[in-house]
């Protein structure tokens, strides 16, 4: 073979009226490293930029701009675009049928860069065409009628069903089964774990993580290649992480899904997380606020200024607890604007404001563009930067209620927390009002609960607890019952024993004496001492009250606080 008929072939140049995909036979013993320096060089010739193809992350947006059949006639493929500039890959810009393509999308206003791809790269980059995820024609079915839920729930009656009938249908039908059977159950979230011999799928029911079933690699791999198309990513990257998000409308209910993806040894690992922003707010009783705590909480819409700050980790319920505190203020006299990424809930009457990272709108940027929009109210997502907290205690300084949340293990751990974060002391103490730390606990199932004596071990450690209670708040007369519900298991509560979660609490009302201490920054010790003077309860004490009540267990309150306080 001649260098010249190489360089004819790499190039896909031919005097018929379409490229000629026989012609890859001929590629088939030519270094595929040799090809695209070729491809490179006859690309220079024509004056030309050159695209390795096959190595180029294609956004599935792409794929509807040509047909199928279009762009593997014409050799061709589009692979970036912004606005109406767009990039694409051809294999002869010379040929009959690649010039009338080139046309067409120029008469639709494209501004087109056109880049030389050697035959062999563009021939497998069409190939994400062939799959039937990837069947642009076809309209991804996003809304699940009331019909196919009846199906569903006549069909699969348990969650270990699951996985033979996903691996039956296809990956569109398979993946709508997979986000009904989690809704059904109340997940918050969805894991793909792929490993050495299966796929695991596990629902995140309550805050524990559940396997409901298993996945073969092939049916797996159109599983994720459905994903990614639906949630926007780039189809032919798998060695780097990826975000995205899709929605779909289950019962007349709008479901927005955050997706994440890492590579892993055995393959892609997607986790889903499931947000209805349409579901109802909960008061402050369902949430779990009791006693004082309902109180404090109840209290908060005669604050005029101040920072409100709800502490936790991710999956603590943080969020909930303040679209509450802002349905509280939420009134015609007052303006109200968030800060959120993403937003998970949809408030009438508030101005919701979505992060984008990625586009430079960040929490910083955002908040000091808020306050020109004269709020009263202003929630931040999170504080994660001290430029954020340093406007943040700005705002609650100078008239405004604001609210945001932040990742620490107990209330009093907040103050410290921003101080390292570079925040003064004297802007800490006069800007922070009120300081929320909470965890969920899971609740006992209410239909399979069984009331058992409390073993002498546990009776011990809630007698020491109660005793502290009694002494900090008398008031309470707080009694140990004779008997606490177990845990059982049936099918309403998928044989957890648990249904439903509930929030426990430690709440700082910062006084004067508070103020005074962090302005002379005494330790988190010697503020908590204080605090517990004043009628903290903490979390565990709290959690262990609920327990009394008959609504959680020992066993979940240590699983999420542990033994400490």
């Amino acid at each position: 073979m001649t260098e010249d008929t190489k360089m004819k072939q790499v190039a896909g140049t031919s005097d018929s009226a379409a490229p000629q995909k026989t012609m890859s036979q001929g590629l088939e013993s030519i270094d595929r490293d040799y090809l695209e320096q070729a491809t490179l060089e006859k690309a220079k010739e024509l004056g030309l930029s050159y695209i390795n193809i096959a190595k180029a992350p294609i956004n599935p947006d792409l794929l509807k701009i040509l047909k199928p059949d279009t762009a593997k006639n014409a050799l061709m493929m589009p692979f970036f675009r912004i606005g109406k500039r767009l990039r694409i890959a051809v294999v002869d810009p010379n040929n009959a049928e690649t010039k009338r393509v080139i046309e067409e999308l120029k008469k639709q206003k494209y501004l087109l860069n056109i880049n030389l791809a050697s035959l062999t790269g563009l021939e497998e980059i069409l190939k994400l065409y062939e799959s039937d995820q990837y069947q642009v024609k076809k309209e991804i079915q996003t809304t699940y009628s009331e019909k196919e839920v009846q199906e569903y729930e006549k069909e699969l009656v348990n969650l270990a069903d699951l996985g033979p009938k996903v691996e039956t249908v296809t990956s569109e039908e398979g993946l709508q089964l997979i986000n009904m059977g989690a809704m059904k159950t109340g997940a918050s979230d969805i894991h793909f774990e792929p490993g050495a011999k299966a796929v695991r799928i596990r629902f995140r029911i309550d805050g524990v993580l559940h396997k409901v079933f298993e996945l073969d690699a092939a049916t797996y791999k159109n599983l994720s290649n459905q994903i990614k198309y639906l949630a926007k990513m780039k189809l032919n990257v798998s060695s780097v992480p990826q975000d995205g998000r899709f929605s779909f409308e289950l019962n007349q209910r709008k479901i927005d899904v955050r997706v994440s993806d890492i590579p892993t040894q055995f393959g892609e690992s997607f986790v889903f997380r499931l947000l209805d922003s349409e579901r109802g707010l909960l008061s402050y009783e369902d949430m779990g606020f009791k006693h004082d705590y309902l109180k404090k909480m109840n209290n908060l819409i005669n604050m005029s200024h101040g920072m409100i700050l709800c502490t936790g980790p991710t999956g603590s319920g943080k969020t909930s607890t303040l679209y509450s505190v802002l349905d509280q203020f939420n009134s015609p006299e007052s303006k109200i604007i968030t800060l959120e990424d993403p937003i998970e809930y949809n408030l009438d009457g508030v101005s919701q404001s979505q992060i984008n990272e990625k586009r430079g709108y960040n929490f910083a940027d955002g908040l000091k563009s808020v306050l020109r929009q004269d709020p009263d109210v202003v929630m931040i997502g999170e504080i994660r930067d001290i430029d954020t907290a340093e406007t943040a205690s700005q705002a609650a300084l100078t008239g405004h209620v604001v609210l945001s949340t932040l990742h620490t293990n107990s209330a009093v751990e907040t103050i410290p927390r921003l101080i390292n974060m570079g925040l003064p002391p004297f802007m800490v103490a006069p800007a922070l009002h009120t300081i929320i730390a909470q965890r969920l606990v899971r609740k006992v199932c209410d239909n399979c609960k069984v009331m058992r004596s409390i073993p002498e071990a546990k009776l011990k450690d809630i007698q020491k607890t109660v005793e502290a209670i009694n002494k900090i708040k008398p008031d309470l007369k707080i009694e140990i019952p004779a008997k606490l519900p177990h845990p059982a298991g049936c099918d309403k509560c998928s044989h957890t024993g648990y249904s439903g979660r509930i929030a426990i609490h430690e709440i700082i009302n910062l006084d004067y004496e508070i103020r005074d201490m962090i302005l002379k920054e005494e330790s988190s010790n010697n503020i908590l001492l204080a605090a517990r003077r004043k009628g903290l309860i903490t979390m565990r004490e709290d959690g262990i009250l609920k327990v009394l009540e008959g609504l959680t267990t020992l066993e979940e309150v240590v699983r999420v606080t542990g033994f400490n306080r």
